[in-house]
């Protein structure tokens, strides 16, 4: 799923459920946690196992060790969907080079020309990844991208089309990087601090400074609920600039006070 090609089967709720499984018991070999994913006498069709146990190894979840499945992140540290959400997110700029990386940083940085398309599955926006990508990109795996995308944040997914709005996805980031509350950050520092995590968010924005819609929706709806404070100075040397809105906070970016995140 996320080395090498995107896959369908491999969904968050599956891996997430797998991991779960593994950490429940102190001994499970790979054919017994396949059984508790796939049912014997419930379970009908083709198996899905193989790809939500490669996104689990991938991810960094489990691993195999003499035909026993061994957790690699302990379940303190994962107590529910939130905290698997939040792994996730931390583990995405792992994956730079990867398909469902390279996907993804055009797909954000599309600003409004993504509400063209009717899908992720649309065939001309499949056309325009395989050409930047330089390798085809099919409906399968658009609609692989589209489960994880909404899930660590990136946007929603109203009917099968794809609106961007990072704010699940930046919200957790301020959350791992636990910054310091009213503290004023310069906006250059921010955004260097934002790229430890979210790199795949917010590259190809040097050197204009402008950032794409899924991050201005993201700082906006974080300003407004008073989660941060989006501050211009007109004495600043650097400044970034949001991307136009015509009813939302619209001034340059020269610095940030993190307040706290709900």
């Amino acid at each position: 799923m996320f080395v090498g090609n995107m896959v369908t089967e491999a969904i968050p709720a599956r891996v997430y459920s797998l991991y779960k499984i593994v950490v429940s018991k102190k001994e499970i070999t790979r054919a017994e946690v396949q059984k508790c994913i796939e049912p014997e006498g419930i379970y009908e069709g083709n198996s899905y196992f193989a790809a939500i146990f490669k996104a689990a190894t991938e991810l960094g979840l489990v691993e195999i060790q003499d035909n026993i499945v061994i957790p690699l992140i302990p379940k303190e540290e994962i107590k529910g969907i939130e905290d698997f959400k939040k792994y996730v997110i931390s583990k995405m700029d792992s994956f730079e080079g990867e398909q469902f990386y390279e996907v993804t940083n055009i797909i954000v940085n599309l600003n409004e020309e993504i509400y063209k398309y009717r899908s992720v599955a649309d065939t001309d926006l499949l056309n325009l990844l395989s050409n930047q990508i330089g390798k085809q990109i099919t409906a399968p795996m658009a609609r692989g991208w589209r489960f994880w995308a909404p899930f660590i944040g990136l946007g929603y997914v109203n009917g099968m089309a794809f609106l961007p709005n990072a704010y699940i996805y930046v919200k957790n980031i301020l959350k791992i990087l636990n910054i310091e509350k009213n503290k004023e950050i310069a906006i250059d520092e921010f955004m260097a601090m934002l790229g430890k995590y979210g790199k795949m968010l917010t590259s190809n924005m040097q050197p204009e400074r402008n950032m794409n819609l899924a991050l201005s929706s993201a700082l906006r709806e974080l300003h407004d609920n008073g989660e941060i404070e989006l501050k211009y100075s007109s004495d600043a040397k650097n400044r970034w600039i949001l991307f136009p809105s015509n009813e939302a906070f619209n001034d340059q970016i020269a610095s940030i006070i993190v307040k706290g995140v709900k």
